[in-house]
């Protein structure tokens, strides 16, 4: 082989070997920007779940606040320093805990009012870090127990917000809460660089939603 012959077959092996690794770290970034997107997806549509669930069943609700009043008193979540942005729900107390196993308590209707038991759930909500935490208290375990400690239900969020507003209606008058997630949008390389900027708000164009819902049990 030729000194010109051996160049040529070096470039050419160069070149091959370069659109090999080009086209493996594409697939790559591919594959993680698809499981990035995918999992970003699964922690919305939990979100929204869980927020949807606990609005729709409430009794009371704190906006903006780990402190929920319902019926005059007034129901408080611990939450640890350094967390924002709270939202205290009050639930109903379907399940009687204190029995094993545990059992089903009948609601009882006074005043045109629903109630299970004396005591309600407390629900919370609060951002930590860029992680969306939610805690369930239920009056009838122990605080240790594992089902009253916090859990976190997604990670990636940046922010999110809670408003309401009651609407009259010619028969009634309804309370509707309006509750917004954003999140980092991680699945993008260039939006997630981004979003580690100060330039956040152009970042996460596209990554907020939200639901409103009317509080069904809870009437001004």
């Amino acid at each position: 082989m030729s000194i010109a012959e051996a160049i040529v077959a070096t470039a050419v092996f160069s070149f091959a070997m370069a659109a090999m690794i080009s086209a493996s770290i594409s697939l790559k970034m591919s594959f993680s920007a698809t499981d990035d997107y995918f999992l970003g997806e699964g922690d919305q549509l939990r979100v929204m779940d869980y927020f949807n669930t606990d609005l729709r069943r409430a009794l009371a609700v704190g906006l903006n606040s780990d402190t929920a009043t319902y019926k005059g008193t007034a129901y408080t979540n611990n939450v640890p320093a350094g967390a924002t942005k709270y939202l205290t729900v009050v639930i109903p107390n379907y399940k009687d805990d204190s029995t094993t196993p545990s059992t089903t308590r009948f609601p009882t209707v006074s005043s045109d009012k629903v109630s299970y038991g004396s005591t309600p759930i407390k629900v919370s909500y609060y951002l930590l870090g860029n992680s969306l935490y939610r805690v369930e208290v239920d009056p009838d375990l122990l605080a240790s127990a594992s089902r009253c400690q916090p859990k976190s239900i997604a990670d990636n969020v940046s922010d999110f917000n809670i408003t309401d507003s009651v609407v009259a209606n010619p028969l009634i008058t309804e309370t509707v809460v309006s509750i917004s997630a954003t999140f980092a949008p991680k699945f993008s390389r260039s939006n997630w660089t981004a979003a580690l900027t100060s330039s956040t708000a152009a970042a996460r164009v596209g990554t907020t939603l939200g639901s409103k819902i009317q509080l069904r049990n809870v009437f001004q």
